[in-house]
């Protein structure tokens, strides 16, 4: 055999050898790659089952809470009765009236600020509750609120500049 066939030779073996150990390769990867996305496709349905769980923590927890808080205004409700009744009982005519006037279902319905109107479910706005210097002065959330004229800032800015000037 002359020296060049055996170099084809060798070079068409080579690159057959090559072709086995590619394959060999590509499917030891992709075995890796099956193994690997199993182990996250059950990592994902861990962390499905623990956010499941959590969700179910939470809703139990506001449940409890809701019991307790309804618990807590019964009992509110029984100490307003028993000092209505002692006021009745032990106070002059005139004082037991003016305790039996205040009604806990009264007080409950205007203990707070009404976010939502009861006739046609709009929000309110916010109230303005930051003192005026004038009753006609504009409130804070006025959109102009502490916005000068243009004409204003301009004079202020002129005195700024002369006042650097010298």
């Amino acid at each position: 055999m002359s020296e060049l066939s055996i170099q084809v030779a060798s070079g068409i073996g080579l690159f057959f050898l090559g072709v086995i150990l590619g394959t060999l390769f590509q499917r030891s990867s992709k075995g890796s790659e099956a193994s690997k996305n199993k182990r996250l496709e059950q990592k994902l349905a861990e962390l499905q089952d623990s956010y499941t769980k959590y969700q179910a923590e939470v809703s139990a927890h506001f449940m409890e809470t809701a019991r307790k808080v309804q618990t807590l205004n019964e009992s509110y409700r029984d100490v307003h009765a028993q000092l209505a009744k002692g006021a009745s009982r032990l106070c002059s005519e005139g004082e037991a009236d003016d305790f039996l006037a205040i009604s806990f279902t009264e007080k409950s319905h205007s203990a707070g600020p009404k976010l939502e109107e009861e006739n046609d479910g709009t929000y309110q706005p916010p109230m303005d509750y930051a003192p005026k210097e004038t009753p006609d002065a504009k409130g804070t959330l006025a959109e102009d609120f502490g916005l000068k004229p243009v004409v204003e800032q301009e004079e202020e800015m002129r005195t700024e500049t002369e006042k650097h000037k010298t």
